[in-house]
C-alpha cells in the first residue's frame, strides 16, 4: 500500500475521534467533512470512493441512508470535479471548496436552522478551515 492511502486512512481516523470529541463537548465540527474535500485534491476517484464510503459508515450507522448521508457524500465527489475543472491552485481551491461544501451541507439539511444560527455556521467552517489546511500542509509535503 502507498504511504499516503495509509496516512490519509489514520487522518480520516483523527478527524473521527476529534468529530466525535468535540460533540461530546456540545461543540459541532465537521472534521471528516473537511479531510474528505481536502482528499478530493490529493486521491483520484476510487480511493476518494473508499474513504467516503468509511465515513457515512461512521457517521451514519443506520442501515438506510438520509439526504443529509447522500449530501454528505456528494460534496466531495463535487470537490473533485470543481478541482480538475478549475484552474485554481490546490491552496486556494481548499478554502474555497471547504466553505461552499460546509455551505451546502447546512443548506441541505435545515435551512430555517442555519439561518436562525449562522454563529454555529462560522464556527464550523472555521475549524474545518484549521483541520482542512493541517491536512493539505500534511499531504502536500509528502506529494511534494
Amino acid at each position: 500500500m502507498r504511504l499516503r492511502f495509509i496516512l490519509a486512512i489514520l487522518i480520516l481516523l483523527l478527524a473521527c475521534a476529534l468529530q466525535f470529541w468535540f460533540a461530546s463537548a456540545n461543540v459541532f465540527i465537521n472534521f471528516i467533512l473537511a479531510a474528505l474535500i481536502v482528499f478530493a485534491l490529493f486521491f483520484d476517484i476510487w480511493e476518494l470512493l473508499v474513504f467516503i464510503l468509511f465515513a457515512v459508515f461512521v457517521v451514519n450507522w443506520a442501515p438506510v441512508p438520509s439526504i443529509d448521508i447522500f449530501v454528505f457524500g456528494i460534496i466531495p465527489i463535487a470537490a473533485l470535479v470543481f478541482h480538475n475543472v478549475s484552474a485554481w491552485t490546490s491552496w486556494t481551491a481548499v478554502p474555497v471548496a471547504i466553505i461552499c461544501g460546509f455551505l451546502l451541507l447546512y443548506l441541505a439539511i435545515a435551512p430555517a436552522a442555519f439561518l436562525a444560527n449562522w454563529e454555529l455556521f462560522l464556527v464550523d467552517v472555521f475549524g474545518g478551515l484549521v483541520f482542512g489546511g493541517l491536512v493539505f500542509l500534511t499531504l502536500d509535503r509528502l506529494k511534494g
